[in-house]
């Protein structure tokens, strides 16, 4: 089985000590865990669901998703675990911007353009973005980027998510998962073995 995850700086496996790439990020814990299965891992720092970021306009996932998809073909499964940088103050959006970001990145997604060559439509799963910890607001650049507005945004996303979600039939996880008190966005280990842990789980009832 070939699984895609396709997220932001979490999925990429950002270390908020030094900026560096995590090994023990919640990707490597799946491949350890299933050998057997292929994992793609496409984690872009500073990914949004569909929002334009005017200082790099690769961040914008709706407008990658099907390169990306169309690039690893034929794909089995993909998760999407984005949001976070959708709440940042620079897009002054708001929860319901995550319904929508995700609705939007869905279309894209399940586009049957993409499948044109006979590859079948991968079976696709929404991830809730890490709650973000509040510890982080006394971190400087994360103060500056999100404030409280984007606390309240990133503690509260699946209500939004799943409403964005219903028309396409995909589920959406919660993993509970909160993310490291250096910056309050970036997971720290303990993070990534939660997520990994959930969706192992997911994952062996496939």
């Amino acid at each position: 089985m070939k699984i895609l995850f396709y997220g932001d700086s979490n999925t990429w496996g950002y270390d908020a000590k030094d900026a560096s790439r995590q090994k023990n990020r919640f990707t490597q814990f799946i491949k350890q865990e299933f050998s057997q299965h292929e994992i793609i891992e496409e984690g872009l720092c500073g990914r949004t669901l569909c929002l334009d970021d005017p200082y790099d306009e690769d961040r914008n996932g709706t407008k990658m998703i099907s390169m990306v998809l169309k690039t690893h073909a034929p794909i089995d499964v993909v998760f999407i675990m984005l949001g976070t940088n959708d709440a940042k103050r620079q897009f002054s959006t708001n929860s319901i911007s995550l319904e929508k970001g995700i609705r939007t990145l869905l279309y894209r997604a399940l586009n049957p353009e993409i499948y044109r060559d006979g590859s079948k439509v991968p079976q696709f799963f929404v991830v809730c973005p890490p709650k973000m910890n509040r510890d982080g607001l006394n971190n400087e650049r994360t103060k500056e980027n999100f404030g409280d507005a984007g606390f309240e945004i990133l503690n509260n996303t699946k209500p939004y998510l799943e409403k964005g979600c219903r028309d396409f039939d995909v589920e959406v996880i919660d993993t509970h998962a909160i993310a490291g008190s250096i910056d309050g966005i970036h997971m720290d280990e303990s993070g990534h073995k939660q997520v990994a842990d959930v969706l192992i789980s997911v994952i062996q009832e496939l």
